[in-house]
């Protein structure tokens, strides 16, 4: 038997029922983002994190795998029913593969949320151009590229690339290939340093010519499935006179050889120069010759006068002298 007592709980519960599906439960949503998202280590990301039908109290809880992260961005009002909060975060290579949540609640209480899965990668690769030092016609070269790379790049995640001016591909190849002339080899991924994931990748040019440097060459990096390419100025190192053209660089001499010649042309003297400060010391000699000549002789003409003066002789004459005092 249904007491009157019975009928009113159950219509308390359902009136609470109704109230609390007429205001509904929050919505939390990370806005433009969802499921495996990848990141590159180091560049700073701003995640949105959205709440759909708000809690009166209710407060933003952001999280790494287990571990929180503090934000302290204010709560925006986005709409009557709608708020959001921005986080400023920084991906590590220790984040990979963590869940990065927000969750939304009132404390002590039941926390709605949501969650993205973060890949992380590096790809720290040469943005300029790379130019290889200058060999001569006919020499060969290597071209080098040094780059940081997370996860461990595979042969198939590097693509050596020869093209010719319009375009034309002259060759394509991964580490460990070799073209069927010889021409071209590309060197196995070098392992400088597993720690700080450092690598290096190498292609061998059995001859750089004329020809050769006018090619374009790059090598292409594809880490997590994004792709950088790097390119390479290549120039022929000229001996004086030579003329070479197509080169991408005007680069015909050894520019510290042009220096020094310069220098050494620049401390030599001209012949015309030297002959006139020659011929201008020999009369400047000659004149002071005759001068000097000329006091010489001035003195030893007055030196013989004197000697002269004092060598003459004087004759005394005997007169007659009265002896009385009378004259004769």
């Amino acid at each position: 038997m249904v007491t009157v007592t019975t009928v009113c709980s159950y219509a308390a519960l359902l009136v609470y029922s109704v109230s609390f599906a007429a205001a509904g439960e929050p919505e939390v949503e990370i806005a433009d983002l969802f499921g495996d998202v990848l990141f590159q280590q180091g560049i700073p990301q701003s995640i949105t994190c959205t709440v759909f039908d708000p809690l009166p109290v209710g407060v933003f809880t952001w999280k790494v795998g287990d571990r929180i992260i503090e934000n302290n961005n204010r709560i925006e009002n986005i709409a009557e029913d709608e708020i959001q909060q921005v986080l400023q975060f920084t991906p590590t290579l220790e984040d990979s593969k963590k869940p990065l949540t927000c969750q939304y609640g009132e404390r002590g209480e039941q926390v709605y949320s949501d969650y993205i899965t973060m890949g992380i990668y590096v790809m720290d690769i040469p943005s300029d151009p790379i130019t290889p030092g200058l060999v001569k016609d006919g020499d060969p070269v290597t071209l080098k590229v040094t780059a940081v790379l997370y996860p461990a790049p595979a042969p198939g995640d590097i693509l050596w690339e020869v093209k010719e001016p319009g375009g034309e591909v002259v060759m394509e190849m991964s580490p460990g290939g070799q073209d069927m002339y010889g021409i071209y080899r590309a060197g196995e991924i070098e392992v400088l340093s597993e720690s700080d994931n450092l690598y290096q990748f190498s292609l061998d040019i059995a001859v750089l010519d004329q020809k050769e440097v006018s090619n374009i060459h790059t090598v292409t990096i594809t880490t997590k499935g994004i792709k950088k390419t790097v390119h390479f100025n290549l120039a022929l190192k000229m001996t004086q006179g030579d003329e070479v053209e197509g080169t991408k660089e005007d680069v015909h001499q050894n520019p510290s050889s042009v220096d020094s010649y310069k220098e050494t042309k620049e401390e030599e003297p001209e012949a015309g120069v030297l002959g006139m400060e020659m011929g201008l010391f020999i009369i400047i000699g000659v004149i002071a010759v005759f001068i000097i000549l000329c006091i010489i002789f001035c003195i030893y003409r007055r030196k013989k006068k004197s000697r002269s003066k004092n060598s003459k002789t004087y004759t005394a004459v005997k007169t007659k002298t009265d002896m009385h005092g009378q004259p004769v």
